[in-house]
């Protein structure tokens, strides 16, 4: 069984991937409306990824015995001047998640 700490931390990440979503597939939308077909699909296929990440843990804390509670998603920032803005707000997401990811492991 996990530890209350445990449970609290990994519903914490399940609602980082689902936030991580989220943004991706309103980053998404916003290289859609310019045009930008092959940003658009790169971005829907890493929004699938993150959801993938999402469910996963999910499965795992319900699994162990422990209940996956998903809280309030902010909404994602929609508005961006360029592609760069949108990658660069990728990278340091990602960055953001990995070392979330790197805590939890510690844990």
């Amino acid at each position: 069984m996990l530890t209350q700490t445990m449970v609290d931390k990994l519903n914490d990440q399940i609602n980082l991937e689902f936030y991580s979503s989220n943004l991706y597939l309103q980053m998404a939308s916003w290289c859609e409306a310019q045009g930008l077909d092959g940003c658009n699909a790169f971005l829907r296929r890493h929004a699938q990824e993150e959801m993938e990440h999402m469910l996963k843990l999910f499965n795992y804390v319900n699994e162990t015995g422990a209940m996956a509670v998903i809280g309030a998603i902010n909404a994602p920032p929609h508005r961006y001047e360029t592609v760069r803005d949108i990658f660069q707000c990728t990278y340091e997401h990602e960055r953001t998640v990995t070392r979330c990811i790197n805590e939890l492991a510690h844990t």
